[in-house]
Order: structure tokens, then C-alpha cells, then sequence
């Protein structure tokens, strides 16, 4: 598995540049006493329609911190969710509630600058001018110690909740009251799988690890098209192309657990602790010219 994970990496530009996108998905996570851990763990569906691929990457940029993402391959390799050496992570979502028109005025890849530019959830939220420059989207950040979920309107209004004992989830649509004037056409959808998503959390009463996240990751129960994990149908183009799942310790590697679900393809399943030093250097003995 680790020799799959790194030939994977072996293929990744250290300049990658990528746009300022986001798609629908289940997004979700958990910390404190909600966690078996010390630390949180934290999920991503990944939702789009089926030629958009994923693929698991490792990231060097040359002015910024490097980190492991999940990226879409066929929309010029935008980052979808990832977390950096520094153990922040970061996830996002699209915000369909809000018209196409309206979603995609962005100049950067907001979760990108980010994952290369911060070291904690509490440093990103000094800096909440980055979010009000943002694209309309909803955003989950977390480390060892807290998870904050960040929604942007497409006026760059903001609203923001944190917690370091409890549980936080989303999916394509604003829940917080202060910006629900700019939900103009929130799916059935989105507040089906928010309410199911929300089942899950509130029904289990023991603390979550790593394991139960996959599992809730794998929910087809509520339907193809309401489901934690979306099946295409005849009534959406959209369905399920991939799970990134991270449990974050406070002391120690995180874990990653990544599902790829790439249409015409065999499903992948990659888990491994993450030790950005070692997956480093054995990219710079073998790949050195990369960074040239």
C-alpha cells in the first residue's frame, strides 16, 4: 500500500497550480469528548459529476508549507480538500443553494492558500479577510485541537463556528441563520443528506474513531441520490466520486484514509499514517530533478 501511495506521488508537480473550485459534497467532524482520540477526525464525500476524477496527491510548493491533497484531475488539478505538514486541514464544499453565476467569481484557490500558508485553525481565523475574498463555498478547517466551519456568502459575508468539543457537519446549502437570505435555491438534496449526515452524528453515543467515519462514508441506505454515499441515477448527474477521512492526534501522525471511486476504474483504498519527512525524502533521493 505504501509503494501504491508514493508511485501516486511520484507523478505530482511541485508547481502545480490549480483553480478556484469547489463541489457539492457531505462534509463533517469531530473533537473532544465526540472523539475516541485525543484530537479530532474529520470527512469529506466528495460529490460531482463522473468525468470530474480524483486522484491523491503530495504537494511542495516553493514558498509555502507542503501538504497532501485530493485533487480533481480533469478540472486542471484544483485542490478539493488536504492537510498540511503542519497538521492543519482543510475541506471544502460548493454552495448550490446559490446560482452558478454567483459561485464562480473566485481568483484563487482559496483552500490551497491555505493548506500552504497556515499552521493552525486559530492562525487561519485571524485572517478572515481571506474568506471574505473568497468564492461563494462553505469551508471545514481542523487541527489536533478544534474543527471551524466557515461559510461565505457570494456578498463575502461570513459566518463561523468552532468548536474543540463537539461535532460540526455541512453539505451544499448556508445553516447559519445570519446568511440564509443567500440560500436563493437550496435542493432537496443538500438538506436531505444534512439531516441524514446529522442522524448519524446525533445517534452515535460513543466516541468516534477513525472506523466509524469510514463507515458513515459508505451509507447508501437513504437512497442513491440522498445517501452519504450517492449512487448516479436517472433524476442527477452527480454522483459519489471519492472519501478523504483524517483522524488528527495530538501527539503523533494523523491517519488518512482516502476512497477513489473514479468511474471506469477500480475502486482504491488507500490508508496510511502520514509522515510528510519520510515521503519527502524518498521523493528528493528519487525525483530530485522535480524541484529543478
Amino acid at each position: 500500500m505504501k509503494i501504491i501511495f508514493l508511485i501516486l506521488f511520484l507523478s505530482v508537480s511541485c508547481l502545480l497550480i490549480s483553480l478556484p473550485y469547489a463541489s457539492a459534497c457531505t462534509v463533517w467532524g469531530a473533537a473532544g469528548e465526540k472523539v475516541k482520540i485525543k484530537g479530532t477526525v474529520i470527512a469529506k464525500n466528495r460529490d460531482n459529476a463522473p468525468h470530474l476524477f480524483s486522484s491523491p496527491r503530495l504537494s511542495f510548493p516553493v514558498n509555502g508549507y507542503k501538504f497532501f491533497g485530493l485533487y480533481d484531475i480533469e478540472a486542471d488539478g484544483f485542490v478539493i480538500a488536504g492537510i498540511n505538514e503542519k497538521h492543519l486541514a482543510v475541506f471544502n464544499a460548493s454552495v448550490t443553494s446559490v446560482p452558478k453565476a454567483k459561485r464562480e467569481v473566485a481568483k484563487e484557490d482559496t483552500t490551497e492558500r491555505l493548506l500552504m500558508t497556515f499552521d493552525s485553525v486559530d492562525a487561519v481565523l485571524l485572517r478572515k479577510d481571506i474568506f471574505e475574498e473568497s468564492h461563494p463555498a462553505i469551508y471545514l478547517i481542523a487541527d489536533a485541537r478544534k474543527i471551524s466551519v466557515i461559510e461565505v456568502a457570494p456578498d463575502g459575508k461570513i459566518s463561523i463556528k468552532q468548536t474543540n468539543n463537539g461535532a460540526l457537519s455541512f453539505t451544499n446549502h448556508y445553516n447559519s441563520p445570519e446568511l440564509a437570505y443567500a440560500n436563493e435555491n437550496t435542493s432537496p438534496n443538500s438538506i436531505a443528506r444534512f439531516k441524514r449526515i446529522n442522524y448519524f452524528i446525533e445517534s452515535t453515543k460513543q466516541p468516534f474513531e477513525i472506523d466509524d467515519f469510514i463507515s458513515i462514508s459508505e451509507d447508501k441506505a437513504g437512497r442513491s441520490n440522498n445517501s452519504i454515499w450517492r449512487t448516479k441515477d436517472t433524476s442527477s448527474k452527480v454522483r459519489t466520486l471519492a472519501s478523504l477521512i483524517i483522524s488528527i492526534p495530538e501527539a503523533g501522525l494523523p491517519e488518512v484514509y482516502v476512497k477513489i471511486a473514479n468511474p471506469g476504474e477500480k475502486e482504491m483504498i488507500i490508508r496510511e499514517k502520514l509522515d510528510f519527512s519520510i515521503w519527502s525524502k524518498k521523493l528528493f533521493e528519487k525525483d530530485s530533478d522535480m524541484l529543478d
